[in-house]
């Protein structure tokens, strides 16, 4: 099994998250798709050029981490479950996923391009738009998070292999630390091994991306953001 990733990536930390967590066996491949020769190989393998990829021990190449981690899930078949063995649990697992890549990573990803605008070009209908859509998505998770210890349960899932970097990276650019139950979850999150270890590995390149932006941003500590 082989994963085609960057360590910066929130995607590839979804995945690297999930191998974590299941202790799987598999071979890191760094992917540098600022390099256009390295980009141009990689392409034969991944035709949209996006990361991560996973090459599985059969052979078989997939894309978009929710389907590897799937697979991941469905080759290693013991606890952790990432995706409950209960259909109606599983239901909303995935659920909550879309809701976290749906609405707060794109929510993000609108709010980190309009940073990177000049000031009188900022703050479009469209912006804004993306704003409240990641502003009703992280108020579902507060009140979701309502006695459970993960988003959807007692059992670490697909959803917060998706929540760990997505949050963790939209402190750039916005702050719920007025949602105590979510400000919690994701203390929760950064302290579990798997996500520490993901975290740390990919830092120093995020630091560099960041810094070398038109307009810097930094990575926001928890209690900071």
């Amino acid at each position: 099994m082989k994963l085609y990733y960057a360590p910066a990536s929130s995607y590839s930390q979804r995945v690297l998250i999930a191998l974590y967590e299941k202790d799987a066996a598999f071979t890191p491949i760094e992917v540098n798709l600022f390099d256009k020769e390295e980009r141009s190989r990689y392409t034969k393998i991944n035709p949209f050029g996006k990361i991560p990829t996973l090459e599985t021990e059969s052979g078989q190449i997939l894309f978009e981490a929710c389907i590897i981690i799937e697979h991941i899930d469905q080759y290693f078949q013991y606890k952790p479950y990432l995706i409950p063995q209960d259909p109606k649990l599983a239901l909303e697992v995935r659920m909550l996923e879309r809701i976290v890549d749906v609405y707060i990573n794109r929510g993000r990803d609108a709010l980190f391009s309009d940073s990177q605008r000049p000031v009188e070009e900022q703050g479009s209908s469209e912006v804004n738009k993306a704003r409240r859509l990641l502003e009703t998505a992280c108020l579902q998770l507060e009140e979701r998070l309502s006695g459970r210890t993960w988003l959807a349960g007692e059992e670490f899932s697909l959803a917060d292999c998706a929540a760990a970097p997505t949050l963790s990276y939209l402190r750039m650019v916005y702050s719920y630390k007025h949602l105590p139950k979510l400000t919690d979850y994701v203390r929760r999150l950064e302290s579990r091994p798997s996500v520490a270890r993901v975290q740390n590995s990919g830092r120093e390149q995020m630091v560099q991306m960041l810094s070398a932006l038109k307009n810097p941003l930094e990575l926001v500590p928890l209690d900071n953001g």
